[in-house]
């Protein structure tokens, strides 16, 4: 089974357009809410602030610095929601790609690239900062550009937790507590290139 992720270019879109992407998202996952088991708090986060954030953009117009700060902290908070959203998605055990297209996100499957032949990044160690979170000590490579995860719940196929542009701050979110994950890291080198995934490291999430 390919490995996906959501994709998070909604950052890059347009006032107008993230706030369409929203609604769509917050649509889409409520007539779908069965695939995606415990996300009812996500998607109302995801609702309560696209309508704070539509109505901001009513209010900047023509009316000065503040409305207009007032919209880009909403759009911030909004965003923050919908990457708090698609990394549950992705942490959900045994979620396929074609399942995760029902969420409204846009969904990138990793392709059949040969791994590059360079040294493997390392797992040294694995905290639990907080519930629902697994913090991860790394050991990158040379000519890195970023970092990515997957993990392995029991049978599960593995699934892609996130990418990260460095080796400091690396935590993991949205995990269900009292589960066991095996966590793998490569490196990403650009053009859809990768190293061989890492040993693999167990941790319990709490």
């Amino acid at each position: 089974m390919p490995l996906f992720r959501l994709s998070l270019g909604y950052a890059q879109k347009r006032d107008a357009e993230l706030d369409d992407f929203a609604t769509n998202v917050v649509v889409k996952m409520t007539i779908n809410a069965a695939v995606f088991p415990g996300q009812t708090a996500n998607v109302t986060a995801v609702g309560t602030a696209q309508v704070n954030y539509h109505a901001s953009l009513a209010a900047a117009k023509g009316n000065g610095r503040a409305a207009t700060a007032d919209k880009e902290a909403k759009r911030a908070i909004l965003e923050g929601t919908l990457r708090t959203l698609a990394l549950s998605i992705q942490a959900i055990p045994g979620l396929t790609s074609v399942n995760a297209e029902l969420s409204g996100f846009d969904v990138i499957v990793s392709g059949p690239h040969p791994p590059v032949d360079v040294d493997v990044p390392v797992i040294l160690g694995v905290t639990n900062p907080a519930s629902t979170k697994l913090g991860i000590q790394l050991e990158g490579v040379y000519g890195a550009k970023a970092y990515e995860f997957r993990a392995i719940v029991g049978s599960n196929p593995p699934v892609l937790l996130g990418t990260f542009p460095s080796t400091r701050g690396i935590v993991l979110e949205n995990l269900v507590p009292g589960t066991l994950y095996v966590l793998q890291v490569r490196a990403v080198f650009g053009y859809n290139r990768f190293s061989e995934w890492s040993e693999p490291v167990s941790h319990m999430c709490t």
